[in-house]
C-alpha cells in the first residue's frame, strides 16, 4: 500500500469530536507515522486536530504512547503540517512542522478522517532552550538521491522550510499563539465524550 492519490485538500465537512488518523508516507510509497485524534474544527488556517496525552502513536519498527496533549493543524495551503505541543514534553518540545506533500484527505467510515501525506523529511522544530532551527537536512539529500525527489519539488519544499523558519521566528499566524485555545477545546470534547 502506498499514499492515496488526488485527494481533496480540505474536507468536505469537518464536524468537532469526530475521529482523525493522521497518515504520512515516505515519498517510496513506504508507510510511515500514524497518529490518531480527534477534529477540533476548521477556521481560516485550516484544519485543527486534537491529538490528546496516552494516544498511541506508531510507524514501523517504532510505536509509543504520547506523554503529553498535541494539536496539530493540517493547513489550508502550503507543503507542511504543524503540530504544537502543550509544552509538557520532557525535552521542551514546543512546535514540530513537517515538511510535507501530497496532503489530503479521505472519509473514514461513518463519522470519521483520515489526512494523509507525504514526508519530505525536513522539520521545523521549536524546543525550550534550544530555540528554532531546521532537522533532518541529513536525511532530505540522503533520500532525494535515493527516493529520486524531483528537482522542482525538491527545491519547493527547501523554499517552504526557508520561508516557514522565518514565520515561527516572527510569531506570524498561525505560529503567534493560536492554538493554545485549542488546547482546551481538545480537553473539553474529551471531558465531554467521558461524561456521556
Amino acid at each position: 500500500m502506498s499514499a492515496p492519490q488526488g485527494l481533496p485538500r480540505r474536507p468536505l465537512s469537518f464536524t468537532a469530536g469526530e475521529t482523525v488518523v493522521t497518515r504520512a508516507w515516505k515519498y517510496n510509497g513506504q508507510a510511515h507515522w500514524v497518529v490518531p485524534g480527534l477534529a477540533l474544527g476548521s477556521d481560516e488556517h485550516g484544519e485543527w486536530i486534537y491529538q490528546p496525552a496516552g494516544s498511541f502513536i506508531a510507524r514501523p519498527g517504532m510505536a509509543f504512547f504520547a506523554r503529553s496533549d498535541a494539536v496539530t493543524l493540517s493547513p489550508a495551503s502550503g507543503e507542511w503540517l504543524a503540530t504544537f505541543h502543550s509544552g509538557e514534553d520532557r525535552n521542551g518540545l514546543l512546535l514540530y512542522i513537517d515538511l510535507s506533500t501530497a496532503i489530503g484527505w479521505a472519509p473514514l467510515g461513518p463519522r470519521g478522517h483520515e489526512l494523509h501525506s507525504i514526508d519530505m523529511d525536513l522539520d521545523v522544530v521549536e524546543r525550550a532552550g534550544r530555540g528554532i532551527y531546521l532537522d533532518d537536512e541529513d536525511e532530505f539529500e540522503e533520500h532525494r538521491e535515493a527516493f529520486g525527489y524531483p528537482d522542482e519539488l525538491t527545491s519547493a519544499i527547501a523554499a517552504e522550510a526557508q520561508d516557514l523558519l522565518a514565520r515561527v521566528a516572527a510569531r506570524q499566524a498561525p505560529f503567534d499563539g493560536a492554538a493554545l485555545s485549542r488546547f482546551d477545546q481538545g480537553r473539553a470534547l474529551l471531558d465531554a465524550a467521558s461524561a456521556r
